[in-house]
């Protein structure tokens, strides 16, 4: 029994002795140290403050496995962290190491004591048991030297102190309440550190001068020519970005962390300013109408009062906010260079480089991918190149901007001055020319002045003649608008109409009805009906773009806007079907039945070609409108679910529920039933 006992206490103590030493180790050989190592697990915490805590020995009972050190916040979850407390770490150092210089590196928002086998080797601020008496200080990385002079377990021990962690998280979005710990070979880490300080210094800074000398450029532009508002938003986005490079700085190398810490806040007001100002840009150069831009305003402001009171919803409104106005850059700017926005191509080439590389930033922080600027690795090198890349892409592409605009200026004047000095000498030449005739020849030339007069008046009336019937054709085939521009400028672009209404007629079974009538009386029926369609059309201001055998096509609201566009195409379709009914009655079978289809929405119009031009409408509305047609019945005007929101309050209407049409899928139809009276 006495034997038994004691076989029982030994296993028990053997067993308590394995608990005691039940500790996750971290093994570090050179292998480890490629380029820097983070301590990132095997932690163990313990809240409070107690000064054996340092000793290697000491037992870990009762101490919390927390693996990072960093003690990172989550919304709706406790942390451990509570103001000070002990992390210890056991390293298993290999011989590669041993009795080599290492260079540990810390960042941090407190304070703290780096203890390594008991022995303090580093302190960070002032360490106090009271808030008010703590000091803090963040060495941002810049690492200490130590030595292993033996190979196996080593304890590395940190005393840490932050009370203002919770209110750093709620303030600032600041997720680490205790630091962050770095290892690497002393020799190529300790350089490397040096050489990116001073690049990454170099280069923050240059770019806020850059930024601020353009800023202040663009201003004085704007101010001396008020009228190109871009110079404005650009001078503003310049000035923005500088503040986010320097204030982006400060958060690097601040070695006050409430410093730190309001720079990363200025740093998120300037990427909401850039934000607003790049929209204010690109609408400025390529936008036509400003109510995209002015919800954009409105959504920046909102963003702001957010960070006031809940960060966290600032914080994922500005990544939404970078999304929305790369994508609206983009766009712009490819449309200017679509529509051949003087300049479009050398903006656009800067504006394209920035907001890619912005949509580059929104995606990695919409799936959490973290960008290190300053880890000293080849990526994060390259990183920092093709961020000064993307950025100063926009200014130097805004400066071939101006330059070629000047360039061209200057041209433009040369050319002009040319042709004036040209004119000039053939008007001295005709003066000199007409003064030798009126001294020589005074009587001949008075009855050869008479002759020629008599025919150029009797030539002036038949050009007039001849120009009035021109302008009669061309007015008959063109919009006036469009006529104009053709006489002036020899050529007329494509415009874009944001809402106009397309009216498409067809006539049922006109093969059919071609077979009752002889080839002469089916086109002098064709020919009564358009002739009334056009006569309808006219009096409802809606322009006739073409017919297309038995079908009629034209649109409401081109080339003038018209915000009855809607209203005044199903006027005018109401009248047609009355006039199709009248004609029914009066020659029977010799005319045909009728359907129509409208639909309303976006259109880009313009003439085609260059010999027998036609002025012609694109785009997806036109194609809803056929569809509207092909899907009405005979004697009845079938329009879209657009058409009708614009109408339902003069016309009633009845639903005919979601149709398949070809190519769209399902689409709301309405037909029109009538017109309602409105007292």
């Amino acid at each position: 029994m006495r034997y038994f006992v004691t076989l029982c206490l030994f296993v028990l103590s053997f067993a308590g002795y394995g608990q005691q030493r039940r500790v996750n180790i971290t093994n570090l050989n050179r292998d480890s140290l490629v380029y820097t190592f983070q301590f990132e697990e095997n932690w163990m915490f313990h809240p409070g403050d107690d000064s054996t805590f340092s000793h290697p020995n000491l037992e870990e009972t009762g101490w919390d496995s927390v693996g990072s050190p960093r003690f990172t916040f989550h919304p709706n979850q406790a942390n451990k962290f509570k103001g000070i407390g002990w992390l210890r770490l056991h390293i298993m150092i290999d011989s590669s190491l041993a009795r080599r210089p290492l260079a540990l590196g810390m960042t941090q928002l407190g304070a703290s004591e780096i203890y390594i086998d008991g022995k303090l080797v580093k302190r960070y601020g002032i360490i106090s048991r009271t808030k008010d008496s703590c000091r803090y200080f963040n060495p941002q990385r810049v690492p200490f030297t130590i030595v292993f002079d033996t190979a196996g377990e080593h304890v590395l021990a940190v005393r840490y102190a932050n009370y203002l962690a919770h209110r750093n998280y709620k303030v600032y979005l600041y997720g680490d309440a205790a630091f962050r710990l770095t290892l690497a070979e002393a020799d190529g880490y300790i350089r490397g550190a040096l050489d990116n300080v001073v690049a990454l210094t170099f280069v923050f800074i240059l770019l806020s001068g850059i930024f601020i000398a353009l800023s202040l450029l663009h201003l004085m532009l704007f101010l001396y020519y008020r009228a190109a508002k871009s110079n404005l938003y650009f001078s503003i986005f310049c000035l923005s970005l500088s503040f986010l490079f320097y204030a982006t700085f400060l958060t690097k190398y601040a070695s006050f962390p409430r410093l730190s810490l309001v720079a990363g806040a200025a740093v998120f007001f300037s990427g909401v300013l850039a934000c607003f100002s790049l929209s204010g840009f690109s609408n400025a150069l390529f936008g036509k109408r400003k109510l995209r831009f002015y919800i954009i305003g409105l959504y920046c402001l909102c963003i702001l009062i957010f960070w006031f009171f809940e960060p966290i919803m600032g914080l994922y409104g500005i990544f939404f906010l970078i999304g929305v106005v790369s994508v609206e850059a983009i766009a712009l700017t490819i449309y200017g260079i679509y529509t051949k926005v003087k300049g479009a191509r050398i903006i656009g080439i800067g504006i394209l480089f920035l907001t890619l590389f912005l949509l580059f930033i929104f995606v990695c922080g919409l799936l959490n991918i973290g960008i290190d600027l300053n880890d000293g690795t080849p990526s994060g090198r390259v990183m920092i190149f093709v961020l000064a890349l993307a950025i100063l892409s926009m200014p130097f592409c805004m400066s071939a901007y101006l330059a070629w605009n000047f360039s061209s200026a200057n041209k433009d004047l040369k050319a002009q001055l040319k042709q004036v000095q040209i004119l000039s000498e053939k008007t001295l030449e005709q003066e000199q020319e007409k003064k030798r005739i009126l001294e020589n020849q005074k009587e001949d030339l008075e009855k050869e002045v008479k002759l020629r007069t008599a025919e150029v008046v009797q030539q002036h009336e038949e050009l007039k003649a001849e120009k009035k019937k021109s302008d009669d054709l061309l007015l008959n085939i063109l919009p006036g608008e469009v006529a104009e521009e053709l006489k002036e400028k020899g050529s007329s672009e494509a415009k874009y109409f944001e809402q106009v209404s397309v009216l498409f007629t067809d006539f049922v079974a006109f093969t059919k009805a071609g077979e009752r009538m002889t080839p002469q009386e089916l086109v002098s029926e064709l020919d009564t009906c358009f002739k009334a369609f056009d006569d309808i059309i006219s009096k409802h201001n809606i322009e006739k773009i073409k017919t297309i055998g038995d079908a009629y096509l034209a649109v409401s609201g081109l080339p003038l806007a018209d915000d009855k566009h809607a209203e005044n195409a199903v006027s005018a379709a109401q009248e047609i079907l009355q006039f199709m009914k009248a004609r029914k009655d009066v020659v029977g079978d010799k005319t045909f039945d009728i359907r129509i289809g409208i639909h309303s929405g976006s259109v880009v119009a313009g003439i085609v070609g260059i010999k027998k031009f036609a002025y012609d409408i694109w785009g997806d509305t036109v194609n809803t409108a056929a569809r509207m047609e092909q899907n009405s019945e005979t004697g009845k005007i079938n329009i879209s679910q657009t058409t009708y929101e614009l109408v339902k309050d003069q016309f009633e209407c009845s639903y005919r529920g979601q149709i398949s049409a070809k190519n769209k899928g399902e689409l709301n139809m309405y037909f029109v039933v009538k017109k309602l009276n409105r007292q």
